[in-house]
């Protein structure tokens, strides 16, 4: 055999082993990876803003996102997506996802919203975390009568019952879809969060 294929055999099998090395990196960390974000938040934004009451409700509907990760209720986080199994949550870092759940794939799927967010919460609660979600500077582009698009500012600090005072644990672009429900309740429809960090720098964010 070639000095030219065994160094090609040998590179292969290095890729291999670092594939089943972060698989069982993202494994142990219960959520799900994709290979990127999709579409990255861009600048620019045009501005359209909903009738006031629609307006209202969305950004209560996204102090609601905040609140429901800082006390821990997984079960009403969820609540907050709209069906069907479209809705999503996802955390992104550089382009790359971190974890995408989506509503309604089981208690069995390393994808389901509910049942990997009742895993991430429980486990800020057995280390004893606080976070404290702040989210701010909203703008809307209304799409249709029940759609609206938003881009918000997201800042998270982080505190644990040995300190003193909370830390900036990250900040973030966030840009959310809406979608106003037969009975006249705006939920996501999607929820993405650009993490403002280079992915690989710090462990993988996922509250």
């Amino acid at each position: 055999m070639s000095e030219r294929w065994k160094g090609i055999i040998t590179n292969c099998a290095s890729l291999r082993n670092l594939a089943l090395v972060c698989g069982f990196f993202f494994a142990l960390s219960g959520t799900a990876s994709a290979d990127s974000c999709g579409t990255d938040a861009t600048a620019g934004w045009d501005v359209e803003n909903p009738p006031a009451e629609d307006r209202q409700a969305i950004q209560d509907l996204l102090s609601r996102y905040a609140w429901t990760i800082d006390e821990r209720n997984a079960p009403a986080f969820t609540g907050l997506f709209a069906e069907p199994r479209s809705s999503y949550y996802k955390i992104c870092s550089s382009g790359n996802s971190i974890l995408k759940l989506t509503l309604g794939m089981g208690p069995e799927s390393a994808t389901d919203l509910l049942g990997q967010m009742t895993i991430i919460l429980k486990k800020m609660e057995t280390d004893s975390l606080q976070t404290r979600h702040l989210v701010t500077n909203t703008l809307f582009d209304v799409v249709d009568d029940k759609t609206v698009n938003t881009k918000s500012i997201v800042l998270v600090t982080l505190q644990d019952s040995h300190s003193p005072a909370p830390v900036l644990d990250y900040s973030a672009d966030a840009r959310a879809s809406f979608v106003k429900g037969d009975d006249g309740r705006w939920r996501f429809q999607s929820l993405t969060v650009y993490a403002d960090y280079v992915a690989g720098s710090i462990a993988a964010k996922k509250r």
